[in-house]
């Protein structure tokens, strides 16, 4: 895969090489950079991009996607706010999506959830933003709020064990042990070996 990334740029930097680059050949360049680890490299480029074409909203989508991956959520958090309040481009949902993101690493879960909800208002089918928007009411403590997310998504995604073992988590944590129970063994039986029936079993285990 790597390999891939590699001929890319190779072909991008030919493109450049010959004064054929343009800002959306950037963008790909910029996007091969990150997606092959170099997300420091990846913003430089994007910068320069950006300078020649400011009003290229995948650009800035992208600069702040990099900026996350280097560890600059409140950098990242900036950008996809103002995506996200943009009404003028087809980004919005997922430049809120990832400013919940940014949000949440920097230890802002309210805001976060607020950002992840608006994801969702923005395109009721963002599943991720939908699963993320459950575990972010589950750590606030919003049990049953959180437990109406896993259920929508399981309602979308019926073998996903991360969303069952977190909705027994949230039953079991209001008092529903029968429904706790019936969501946690369907995790095991789901996928045995996996982080999540190791999870699920050490609650089965204590309600013995």
């Amino acid at each position: 895969m790597l390999g891939d990334y590699a001929r890319a740029l190779q072909q991008l930097d030919g493109i450049r090489g010959s004064g054929g680059s343009t800002a959306a050949n950037e963008n790909l360049r910029g996007l091969a950079l990150m997606l092959s680890g170099d997300a420091k490299k990846a913003v430089e480029v994007f910068d320069r991009a950006i300078a020649s074409d400011p009003a290229m909203i995948e650009l800035r989508f992208n600069r702040a996607v990099a900026l996350l991956k280097l560890g600059d959520a409140a950098g990242a958090s900036q950008e996809f706010e103002k995506i996200a309040l943009d009404e003028h481009n087809l980004l919005r949902a997922s430049a809120a999506y990832h400013n919940a993101l940014a949000l949440d690493r920097l230890g802002r879960t309210a805001d976060a959830l607020t950002w992840a909800d608006r994801a969702l208002a923005l395109d009721n089918s963002f599943d991720a933003a939908l699963l993320l928007s459950g575990l972010l009411s589950e750590r606030i403590g919003n049990v049953k709020v959180a437990a109406r997310s896993y259920l929508a998504y399981l309602r979308r995604h019926p073998d996903s064990t991360a969303a069952m073992l977190r909705l027994g988590i949230c039953a079991q944590r209001a008092n529903r042990l029968d429904v706790a129970t019936t969501y946690l063994k369907r995790v095991v039986a789901a996928a045995p070996d996996s982080p999540e029936a190791t999870e699920a079993r050490k609650f089965l285990i204590m309600w013995e």
